[in-house]
Formats: C-alpha cells, sequence, structure tokens
C-alpha cells in the first residue's frame, strides 16, 4: 500500500493495513469500521476491538478487554484500582462494567480519538501500539482476585 508523504483519511484501508503490517489475524465485525483480533499478552488473552465510528467518521476507538470478567463482589475494589490507573496513565481509560450475568463485572481499556484529517500511517500505527502496550500495562497490574476462575484454555478457536 502507497500512502502519501502527508498523510491519509481514516478508513477501513488504513486500520487493515496496520492490522496486516502487525501480523494480526482478524475478524471483522458487523460494518465496516469495526475489527477484531485477539492479542496474547502472557499469561493472559486480551480481546482487542478497533473500531471507525458509523455517526462520525472521525473517530477511531480501541477497546481491549481480558477473556474473564471478575466477581461482581469486586466492583468497588475494581473502582478504586481503575480510578488510579486513570489519574496515572492517559494512554487508555480503565473503566468497570457490568455484565450479562449479574454476579461478574468486567473490565475494558478504552482509548478514542478524533481524527479529523489526514494521518500518516506511522503516527496512526504508533498511537495504537501505545494504547495496546498501556492496556497489556493495565491487565498486568490488575491481578484477578485468587480462587476466581481463570479460563484455562483459549476462549476463541483458531480459525484458519
Amino acid at each position: 500500500m502507497t500512502t502519501s508523504p502527508l498523510g491519509e483519511p481514516l478508513s477501513t484501508n488504513l486500520v487493515e493495513h496496520y492490522l496486516r503490517t502487525r501480523g494480526k489475524r482478524y475478524f471483522r465485525g458487523r460494518h465496516d469500521g469495526e475489527f477484531f483480533f485477539v492479542a496474547n499478552a502472557y499469561p493472559r488473552r486480551l480481546h482487542v476491538h478497533l473500531e471507525i465510528s458509523l455517526p462520525h467518521p472521525d473517530v477511531f476507538t480501541i477497546r481491549v478487554a481480558p477473556a474473564y470478567f471478575f466477581p461482581a463482589a469486586d466492583h468497588a475494589r475494581l473502582a478504586r484500582f481503575a480510578d488510579r490507573w486513570n489519574t496515572r496513565n492517559h494512554a487508555v481509560t480503565a473503566i468497570v462494567h457490568g455484565s450479562s450475568d449479574p454476579q461478574r463485572v468486567g473490565v475494558t481499556a478504552c482509548n478514542s480519538q478524533r481524527i479529523p484529517g489526514l494521518v500518516r500511517f506511522n503516527e496512526f500505527a504508533d498511537a495504537i501500539d501505545r494504547a495496546l502496550d498501556a492496556a497489556v500495562d493495565l491487565f498486568g497490574e490488575l491481578t484477578p482476585v485468587s480462587g476466581s476462575p481463570q479460563p484455562t484454555a483459549p476462549l476463541l478457536l483458531n480459525a484458519g
């Protein structure tokens, strides 16, 4: 893919170029601007979601979550952790959220940015890499509660 030295607009081609250059096996989502992949951040696997907003096509969002949830009883501990993280770190925001199981809560690392004009590929890729590195750090610091069930087998089978 050739790019202009001035950059290129935010697009699915730009996101796919990033994924290919990083050797990621990815899946496309329901709409054109949505991509998913699983990152191995030993000893855990992280689910990564990259998205160009449909209503705001100049907004790019990265969401990263571990392949497990936490007991709902840990909500206060997780919220304190997220507050401390968000005070010290700005590459991703830690968000504690509910789940479809009222006995579980999740934690997601999120980064959203507006890209209104042209962006150089290297700048775009570096921003994603920084957000992913920060998410790995976040989940590395966030230790699951002992006794919580942790997945031992991959939750997403290899499709290829």
